[in-house]
């Protein structure tokens, strides 16, 4: 008898093992009889595409079931058949770890899994992961945004995957992106598939923590008792106490802040200022900011020092009095900077930084990026992406920048980021190529970034993926070339709203507007019927949108500068008298402004321009552009977007 050395058998039994596989050779998927909610969607969802793949239909059954000779190979889903296939459990899982591995009898797939709705992106769902790794990475699914025409399934029944033996954990430990404003202002139809969408796309946020505004809750701010009872603890300005800051040396509102972490449900508790000025004046805060050093704008003082004692005492006492708590803090505005006198951050301080890639168009702007995380990372801070991928800044326009994006992400990664999140938009129509890089880079920010949008053109648009390259590129182009031309009414070299809203037309300039539509038509003429024409379709409604509030945007300028209250007063440094001028444009603006609000209502299932968006200006009397010019012109016709008409109208 021959005997074969221990390596031998081994590098034997791991080619049996990592051998390739037919699709078409799996028969069936198993999991465990007593299977949670999760691995049972996973199971369906494999079920679901493997079965499009192969135009086939593949059965989900439970262990007890499956016979010992069963023909064909399984699909082993979830920790409890993986033992069935590997003869031993995978557990112990990390945070969202998941598996592949190939074995003789098949493919296991399983992971971290919790307890709670499959499709909400704070279940751990590591089965999931592993299913959608498979279908992604290996068999050729793409999903690009919600909805039916947003997804690509390659039909193959003839698919070979590779020998796999894959164990991972996600590099982020939150993946997440919030599409648009409050779902409340969105249909059902579209929620459902966001929510499919973001679980698909491999997005998490199992990590126990929230990093946003705090005084709202903590102080109780909306019923007003705090400041009626303790007016002491708010923010002195022009020797006035006031709401929404506090006085963030005052003894009692340290103690209240730790008395709101211990008692908050989650692990990481938001300690973070209100949104917005109004900081406290008195002397003992004063006393703690640094004279001469001064924040974004190059204007108000940096208030990091005092800030960052604030929450660094909240931090410490948190932390003697339970050692598993800690606290989420904002690095934004006028503390965005690291603070000077401040030698270390507690270790339980976690610092949700702001801030906006899109701007790193400006060399200047990524060279203070750079500086201040350095500056950070010396402060022992651990740090979060808390971006403005979608910023409602762009009014859902096609402002591309998924280089930008793409380069960022993979830096923060380089750089020590643990986790990234922020705002998006529903606009998948303009925004396409934006999503493709945030979701990607942060599923893998250690990925080939030269790989990403080549994937993303070739996967969505096929035929015609040249064409609707060069359509997203003649705006990106447009922004690469006019940044440096937008407004300087803060001198700021991040996206400051007063430095865009009345610069879009030097942004995105007619020209590149003439050249994105040359290329769309190329696209509609050449895109053969089905899923990419639909796809061309989609965002040829996304194009109109852009053109439309781009006219929008000039026409407003224009009005404000004739005299009409528009809100643009802060961009507008000369006006004019031309009744007849401005009467004629405020006619134009409000055929224009009706055909906004009839394309925000067109097609509220698709993701297209946000009419939450729209609708939140509404209902908060903010940005009341269409409703002045309603005014001016004696019209008294209410918007058709708001909370209530828009829950009315929902699903249809």
């Amino acid at each position: 008898m021959i005997r074969l050395s221990p390596l031998i058998l081994w590098l034997s039994m791991t080619a049996q093992l990592l051998a390739a596989q037919k699709l078409n050779d799996f028969q069936r998927i198993v999991i465990a009889d007593d299977a949670n909610p999760v691995q049972r969607a996973a199971a369906n969802e494999l079920a679901l595409y493997v079965g499009k793949i192969a135009a086939r239909k593949l059965e989900v059954i439970k262990t007890s079931k499956l016979a010992a000779d069963a023909p064909g190979l399984s699909f082993f889903v979830g920790d409890g058949a993986a033992e069935n296939a590997l003869g031993a459990s995978p557990k112990p899982w990390k945070t969202e770890e998941w598996m592949l591995r190939s074995v003789p009898r098949g493919l296991v797939v399983a992971g971290d899994d919790g307890v709670g709705d499959p499709w909400s992106i704070s279940t751990a769902a590591g089965s999931m992961l592993a299913v959608y790794t498979l279908l992604e990475d290996h068999l050729g699914v793409r999903w690009f945004w919600p909805g039916e025409f947003g997804e690509h399934v390659p039909m193959n029944a003839d698919a070979q995957m590779p020998g796999l033996d894959e164990r991972r954990q996600p590099s982020f430990e939150i993946r997440s992106v919030q599409l648009g404003y409050s779902s409340i202002y969105h249909t059902k139809v579209f929620s459902d598939a966001a929510k499919r969408w973001a679980r698909r796309a491999r997005l998490g946020w199992v990590k126990s923590a929230v990093f946003g505004h705090s005084w709202e809750v903590a102080f109780d701010l909306r019923k007003g008792e705090s400041f009626k009872q303790h007016p002491e603890w708010f923010a002195l300005v022009n020797g006035v106490r006031r709401p929404p800051q506090m006085c963030t040396t005052h003894p009692e509102v340290i103690a209240r802040m730790v008395d709101y972490v211990l008692a908050g449900k989650q692990d990481i508790m938001n300690i973070s200022p209100s949104d917005g000025g109004g900081f406290c004046e008195c002397e003992r805060c004063q006393a703690l900011d640094v004279p001469g050093v001064l924040a974004y704008d190059k204007k108000h003082v940096q208030l990091s020092d005092r800030i960052f004692t604030y929450a660094n005492e909240i931090a410490r006492r948190v932390r003697e009095k339970n050692p598993a708590k800690s606290c989420g803090m904002f690095a934004y505005t006028y503390y965005n900077k690291p603070p000077v006198k401040i030698a270390k951050l507690e270790p339980n301080l976690y610092l949700s930084f702001v801030y906006q890639s899109a701007a790193h168009r400006d060399p200047e702007n990524l060279r203070e990026w750079r500086e201040s995380v350095s500056g950070w990372q010396k402060l022992g801070a651990k740090m979060v992406v808390r971006e403005g991928w979608g910023n409602h800044y762009y009014h859902d326009m096609a402002f591309i920048h998924d280089r930008q994006i793409i380069a960022n992400l993979a830096e923060a990664s380089r750089l020590g980021f643990v986790a990234a999140y922020g705002e998006g938009s529903k606009s998948f129509a303009t925004m396409a190529p934006n999503f493709w890089a945030i979701t990607h880079m942060m599923w893998d920010p250690k990925r080939d970034t030269t790989k990403v949008m080549p994937d993303f053109y070739q996967s969505a648009y096929g035929p015609v993926a040249t064409e609707m390259e060069a359509f997203f590129e003649a705006y990106s182009h447009a922004l690469d070339t006019n940044w440096s031309k937008r407004d300087r009414v803060v001198d700021a070299t991040g996206i400051a709203y007063a430095n865009v809203i009345a610069a879009w037309g030097k942004l995105i300039p007619s020209e590149a507007i003439a050249e994105a539509e040359k290329q769309l038509q190329a696209a509609e003429a050449k895109a053969p019927a089905g899923e990419y024409a639909n796809r061309v379709k989609f965002h040829r409604f996304g194009h109109d949108y852009t053109k439309l509030m781009l006219q929008l945007l000039a026409n407003y300028k224009q009005l404000s500068e004739l005299g009409v209250k528009m809100e643009f007063t802060s961009t507008v440094k000369t006006t004019r008298d031309d009744p007849a001028a401005r009467d004629a444009l405020l006619k134009q603006t409000y055929d224009l402004g009706e055909q906004r609000e009839q394309m925000l209502l067109a097609h509220r299932d698709w993701a297209g321009p946000d009419e939450g968006l729209y609708a939140f200006t509404n209902d908060s009397h903010i940005r009341q552009w269409h409703t002045n010019v309603k005014r001016a012109l004696d019209i008294n016709k209410p918007s058709a977007l708001t909370k209530q008409t828009l829950s009315g109208k929902e699903g249809e």
